[in-house]
């Protein structure tokens, strides 16, 4: 799936269009860079549970990590750039989740890690030196592109004319038909200057998106994306009536 940033899209964009491939797999991808994108992985968030006496299965941490693995791998990622909440909690960040982490960079060793600060890495305070991360920033501005966690209208001063990418939201679509029927699924969305990235994390939760005029809306499953907009749309109308 494609989206092109075009200039006619957004307000003083440089000449060239900048496109953007929505993945299977709640990633993205920018062909010209090769930089992969992800948001929201939570790595942690199960052991935090079970630290708090709440008893959770093990191994979320892993199977998110190895899909990871595989898409850098498929497509031969130069960069990794997360967008925000890496790690879930400082109680989840246990000696083990951080050995997976260590183990899974070490086998995309050849791809540079930069990490967008969310709110959730905020509150671990400093990482290790030694976890593998090259370069951790609040935000980073790359023109076209605008890349912050937290999507808003209050952007940095640098960002006002770029195109967002964020994550935070966790965003999930729910499609009725008129028998009843319905899915429920993590999405993309795009609205004008702003593309809201699905959680990549297996064992997190959801806001409920509802559609508005402009909004272009992608179903993201690990085994294929679709623009489902004017299904969603529809879908609202008739919930509505």
């Amino acid at each position: 799936m494609r989206i092109e940033c075009a200039t006619d899209d957004l307000q003083h964009l440089a000449a060239t269009a900048a496109e953007i491939l929505l993945l299977p797999g709640r990633a993205a991808v920018l062909p010209a860079t090769r930089t992969l994108l992800v948001s929201d992985l939570h790595l942690g968030k199960a052991a935090s549970f079970r630290r708090a006496g709440i008893p959770m299965p093990e191994g979320s941490t892993q199977e998110d990590l190895a899909r990871l693995e595989r898409l850098v791998a498929r497509h031969q990622i130069r960069r990794l750039l997360i967008v925000g909440d890496l790690f879930h909690a400082k109680s989840g960040c246990t000696e083990q989740v951080r050995k997976e982490f260590a183990a899974s960079r070490s086998r995309m060793a050849d791809t540079e890690l930069v990490l967008v600060i969310g709110n959730h890495d905020r509150s671990l305070g400093r990482l290790p030196a030694d976890i593998g991360i090259d370069a951790s920033l609040p935000f980073l501005d790359e023109p076209p592109f605008h890349f912050i966690h937290e999507p808003s209208n209050e952007v940095t001063a640098s960002g006002r004319d770029l195109f967002t990418i964020s994550g935070h939201l966790h965003p999930t679509l729910t499609i009725r038909s008129p028998s009843g029927d319905r899915i429920s699924d993590r999405c993309f969305v795009a609205e004008r200057g702003l593309l809201v990235l699905p959680a990549f994390g297996s064992f997190t939760g959801g806001h409920r998106i509802l559609p508005t005029d402009g909004m272009r809306l992608w179903i993201a499953r690990d085994d294929g994306v679709v623009e489902v907009t004017r299904l969603a749309q529809l879908s609202d109308r008739e919930n509505r009536r």
